[in-house]
């Protein structure tokens, strides 16, 4: 089934005329699979992790690549996390709830985007949600 959606959203990503990059990570049926796209400059990643979990990994991983985090704000459906990379470039992350065992992440860094560390970012939240 998932692998229907991601083909389904690949299908459409296409149709649109290559305006996203999307991947499907992770390894086999049964494991945590994350879909991301890079559209606009802004990353965004559909984890099938609780809200919470996915909140406290960005968190550490954000500490893992010493971006600091300046401010945080959350409630039960949805965080913004604001950060500083050691260069002055801004960082903005909302991790969204919706629902149980799916949770979006959005990652934006600077004004208009940066793909790599916007990656390398959602790299970082991988480890410590423990996909490869």
């Amino acid at each position: 089934m998932k692998l229907l959606r991601v083909l389904m959203v690949l299908s459409l990503c296409l149709s649109l005329g290559g305006c996203a990059y999307l991947v499907a990570a992770g390894a086999g049926a049964g494991a945590g699979v994350a879909t991301y796209a890079y559209v606009k400059g802004e990353l965004k990643v559909e984890y099938p992790y609780d809200y919470h979990a996915v909140w406290n990994a960005t968190l550490r991983g954000l500490k893992d690549l010493r971006i600091m985090v300046e401010q945080k704000t959350r409630d039960e459906l949805s965080g913004i996390i604001k950060a500083k990379r050691h260069t002055g470039t801004s960082v903005k992350i909302k991790v969204i709830n919706k629902g149980s065992k799916l949770t979006v992440v959005k990652i934006r860094v600077g004004t208009f985007g940066n793909k790599e560390v916007s990656i390398r970012i959602k790299e970082a939240i991988d480890r410590q949600l423990g996909i490869k």
